[in-house]
């Protein structure tokens, strides 16, 4: 077992500033710029090696989750996400693709 060693578990990386309100402490996890948050929610100082263990339980959890119940995996911006494959409104719909959507999406409105 380590010792406790306080500025190696409770002292963050330096943040890298991704775009407006969202941070990079760990590489591929995003984070809300705590200045953003600490309007509205006390912030508490969490120790790295629990944000560690975070991402790798969601991380096992999608990877559980593929396994068990996805077919393909797509990623974002890859060329077989812009054909007609499964999945694509228009591919489900032939007839579909000549009409335009009149109509916009609604989503109900913000709770307060």
């Amino acid at each position: 077992m380590e010792p406790f060693i306080y500025k190696r578990e409770y002292v963050r990386p330096t943040a890298r500033r991704i775009s407006d309100g969202v941070i990079m402490r760990i590489d591929h996890v995003y984070e809300v710029d705590p200045e953003l948050m600490r309007e509205a929610f006390h912030q508490q100082n969490m120790p790295l090696w629990d944000t560690e263990r975070i991402v790798s339980s969601r991380n096992d959890h999608l990877s559980w989750m593929h396994e068990h119940f996805a077919d393909e995996t797509l990623v974002a911006g890859e060329p077989v996400e812009l054909e007609m494959g499964p999945g694509s409104p228009a591919a489900a719909f032939p007839d579909a693709a000549d009409e335009p959507n009149v109509e916009p999406a609604s989503h109900p409105p913000p709770r307060r």
